[in-house]
């Protein structure tokens, strides 16, 4: 219960609070301010932004987006490496929390047999994901692009001020990876007969939150890496 309530809870604050950023950065500069006049235009805002998701060439337009977004950042062969760890993953995270939320059981039957096959995916994918662009978000690479930077893409409304969208992209990357392989470690210690019984649940509790984790991760990469 507790961790079906602060779930849904962090990943409906995070995701307002990015859709508020670009809301924000959508006004004057002289406008950017927290008051009641920007959180009703930010409603109006994000419930007619929503509305366009019931059409279908709407998603058909995201997902043409995201396929060119792929082809542009992993060449070659690398393409399908990102596509299979971005539907492995999608399954992952609406099983896991789906269930989480909704079924007192849990996660069983077939939905955790393609779950388990899915993580396999997943690990293998994020490993590759791993050595192709680590090298990409080495902090002191980081650091050198970021005095680059010209489009400081993460606003603050509380700082008055824009962060560049290179050091978001960097925490969202590595926090998701972490996440991760905490996922990985946390499912093949359950499944391995060496741990006892508080070990078990020390790794169900692990899993959870490492999955919480990796979904915060993936909603600020969407919107600091893939969403313009």
């Amino acid at each position: 219960m507790i961790f079906g309530i602060t779930s849904f809870l962090l990943i409906v604050a995070l995701n307002l609070r990015l859709t508020f950023g670009r809301y924000l950065r959508r006004l004057p500069e002289e406008k950017r301010k927290i008051n009641s006049e920007n959180f009703k235009g930010y409603i109006h805002w994000i419930v007619s932004w929503k509305k366009s998701f019931l059409k279908l060439e709407r998603w058909d337009r995201c997902l043409d987006y995201l396929i060119a977004w792929g082809q542009k950042n992993y060449p070659g062969w690398t393409v399908w490496v990102f596509y299979a760890l971005v539907l492995s993953y999608i399954y992952l995270a609406l099983s896991g929390f789906i269930f989480a939320w909704f079924v007192p059981r849990g996660l069983y039957g077939f939905p955790l047999l393609l779950h388990v096959a899915a993580g396999a995916l997943f690990a293998i994918c994020l490993t590759i994901i791993l050595f192709i662009k680590a090298r990409v978000y080495l902090p002191e690479k980081v650091e050198e692009e970021a005095s680059k930077e010209s489009d400081y893409g993460f606003y603050c409304p509380l700082l008055h001020k824009s962060f560049p969208r290179l050091y978001l992209q960097a925490v969202a990357f590595w926090v998701f990876v972490l996440a991760g392989f905490l996922l990985v470690a946390s499912t093949l210690g359950s499944m391995l007969p060496y741990f006892n019984f508080p070990a078990q649940i020390f790794f169900f509790h692990l899993h959870r939150w490492s999955a919480l984790a990796s979904v915060l991760a993936a909603c600020l990469a969407i919107d600091v890496m893939i969403v313009e």
